[in-house]
């Protein structure tokens, strides 16, 4: 039986959520925040995976200790493979590993660095906003669309986030900027150099099935299998590809806090913790 929105965590069993994101990315809550809310839940199990960053694991700690969540390393890694935007989560790495933070400091700079030509994309069109506004909602995190897409609601230039990546912001909108386009098996190479597991997000939403294949000789652990955008067929889907190639399951609610809708919704996106057992037998230690 698939894990639905409804039923994940019901029959007793403990959940856990391993795909959220901070204001060291772009989610609207802190580090702490996020803890305070997974224990009002009662998840047993959270990873705060942001966008190319690991900031907010050594703030989200001591607060995760106290009140006895097991928190996960995470994060989660853009990447491009033939024309396609990929993102891979990675968990249980060593977050202080010199060459994982080195190349996720050079990613902190590309992300300015596109987030200038965006700005400049939109300028060209009559869309004035300036660079400085996304920096002071970014915080200092790690700089990404739905910043952009806030400053352009701010200035009135759209009504909603789904407008801004509609009209401007989307992959196919006339402001966009290619992501990161490191090659996902460097990803998964700094992944599991510095002790971690690779899973591919959301594959539902941007992965052909020939590419996922393709991403799965690459080395990746596993495929994460419950996200909101994967209904009770797609669970199954992915579960059945994961099964035939020997691959850990993951899943998350790929929280953010920026939607009013989603304040509700914390804690209901989950997965038994049982899965998270699994992924920790695969972990090779030296």
């Amino acid at each position: 039986m698939p894990y639905s929105l409804s039923s994940v965590g019901h029959n007793g069993f403990e959940k856990a959520d391993l795909h959220i994101h901070t204001k060291c990315s772009d989610g609207a809550f802190t580090p702490e925040e996020i803890v305070e809310k997974a224990s009002k839940t009662g998840l047993k199990a959270i990873s705060i995976t942001d966008h190319d960053s690991v900031a907010g694991l050594d703030k989200a700690k001591p607060l995760a200790i106290e009140h006895a969540i097991e928190l996960i390393n995470g994060v989660e890694m853009s990447c491009t493979y033939q024309g396609h935007d990929i993102h891979i989560l990675g968990y249980f790495f060593d977050h202080n590993d010199p060459e994982l933070k080195s190349y996720l400091d050079h990613c902190k700079q590309l992300r300015t660095e596109r987030a200038e030509r965006m700005v400049s994309k939109l300028a060209k069109m009559g869309v004035k906003i300036e660079i400085e506004q996304i920096f002071l909602k970014a915080q200092n995190g790690t700089v990404g669309r739905p910043h952009i897409a806030a400053v352009l609601q701010d200035g009135g230039f759209v009504r909603s986030f789904s407008e801004a990546f509609s009209k401007y912001l989307g992959s196919h909108s006339p402001a966009y900027v290619k992501s990161i386009e490191t090659h996902p098996e460097e990803i998964i190479r700094l992944l599991n150099a510095s002790s971690g597991l690779s899973f591919l997000a959301h594959p539902g939403q941007n992965v052909p099935d020939e590419i996922l294949r393709k991403l799965i000789t690459f080395g990746l652990d596993g495929i994460e299998i419950v996200h909101p955008s994967h209904d009770a067929y797609k669970q199954n889907y992915y579960r059945e590809i994961a099964n035939e190639y020997f691959l850990l399951f993951s899943g998350g609610s790929d929280y953010h806090g920026l939607k009013d809708h989603e304040e509700d919704l914390f804690g209901q996106t989950t997965i038994p913790y049982d899965w998270v057992t699994k992924m920790k037998s695969r972990i090779v230690t030296v």
